[in-house]
């Protein structure tokens, strides 16, 4: 895969049965409804690409880089903020 390839899969979010959306597809479909205001802001402040796991959602989250931000899940805020590399955006 060349790496333009790889620049999009990592903007990408993965979904159900391996099947890779936009991120616009995301947005209209995957991401938890503003009504719910269960979403929140992550940041990488790792050096490269990041990509970590909601241990609650079980959703995918990739960052592209330092200084990236992701809409997360809030229900994955607890595990996520235990890890190195991505912070919480208050």
């Amino acid at each position: 895969m060349c790496c333009g390839k790889n620049r999009a899969a990592a903007r990408a979010e993965v979904m159900g049965g391996g099947r890779v959306a936009t991120p616009a597809e995301y947005a209209a479909h995957g991401a938890p409804s503003s009504t719910e205001s269960s979403v929140i802001m992550f940041e990488s402040v790792a050096g490269g690409a990041t990509v970590v796991r909601g241990p609650v959602s079980g959703r995918v989250y990739r960052f592209a880089g330092a200084g990236d931000r992701v809409h997360v899940d809030a229900r994955d805020r607890p595990g996520l903020v235990a890890m190195v590399g991505v912070r919480w955006v208050r």
